[in-house]
């Protein structure tokens, strides 16, 4: 082979080996900026999330598993006699949140079974929710095989109980309140929808003054009564509404959606507010 071919085979080897190289530090700088793509995306998916996740939940504490999407995370206080925890407790502060999970429904539960410092366990356990203690904390996870949604909720220690929404100190007070409400729970939430709202609720029991007279007949109808009442303080509401049916009123005031439910079978007020979470 004379020096002519030689050096041209030479030119060729040397561009060839350029040009594999160029290709690779492309194909590199590609996945480069994938990368860098996806960490964004999810930075970007964390923050979004951590707008519907209150301050204070234990997040470091009791994790939301392959979490996706936080539907809603709302702080509960509970203090109706009448009603106890999944820990058969009463007067309680807790912590729920309603989230979209990568994670089947056996990969949820046993996820949190291993969370769990003790596992709570009952005669008749459900296949669907585990319960045990993590910390301070008493916790519950649930996840029924339904649209990828779990639910965990947080329990507080029982000596920082308060029958204060600890969340309240923005709360609308838009609901005037009767002398016959006993009330038993209250609630501040962050709801993923809507663009986001912010809610607070609450519920009453109403005080049955009962039959007096002795004649065998409820003196009062306490409920249609509190109807009449509240129809009446609240008929000149932008956008008021009594649904008959439901025995429901609802209204718009100072850009809040207000829900008042007379319910009979229950024997209760549940008041709900609304409002954007960017107001």
């Amino acid at each position: 082979m004379n020096k002519n071919k030689k050096y041209i085979l030479l030119i060729l080897l040397i561009l060839l080996i350029a040009l594999v190289g160029l290709l690779l530090v492309k194909n590199f700088d590609k996945e480069d900026v994938n990368s860098k793509n996806k960490r964004t995306n999810n930075v970007v998916n964390e923050d979004t999330e951590q707008k519907f996740l209150l301050e204070g939940y234990p997040i470091e504490e009791v994790p939301l598993y392959k979490l996706t999407k936080i539907s809603s995370n709302k702080y509960i206080v509970g203090m109706d006699p009448s009603i106890t925890s999944p820990f058969y407790e009463k007067d309680f502060n807790y912590y729920n949140v309603v989230l979209e999970t990568e994670a089947s429904q056996s990969e949820f539960l046993e996820y949190y079974k291993n969370l769990f410092d003790k596992e709570y366990v009952e005669e008749y356990p459900s296949s669907d929710m585990v319960k045990g203690f993590v910390g301070e904390y008493r916790v519950t996870a649930a996840h029924y095989d339904s649209y990828n949604t779990g639910y965990i909720q947080v329990y507080l220690p029982k000596d920082e109980f308060t029958k204060i929404n600890k969340y309240f100190g923005t709360y609308p007070n838009l609901f005037e309140l009767d002398p016959i409400f006993v009330e038993g729970g209250n609630t501040y939430g962050l709801l993923n929808q809507v663009g986001g709202q912010v809610e607070y609720s609450k519920f009453f029991t109403v005080i049955d003054s009962g039959d007096v007279n002795k004649d065998g007949i409820n003196d009062v109808d306490e409920f249609s009564v509190l109807m009449d009442k509240y129809k009446e303080l609240y008929k000149e509401k932008p956008e008021y509404v009594f649904d008959s049916e439901k025995s429901v009123i609802t209204w718009k005031e100072e850009g809040y959606s207000v829900s008042v439910n007379f319910s009979r079978d229950h024997g209760r007020i549940y008041l709900n507010i609304r409002g954007s979470i960017d107001r």
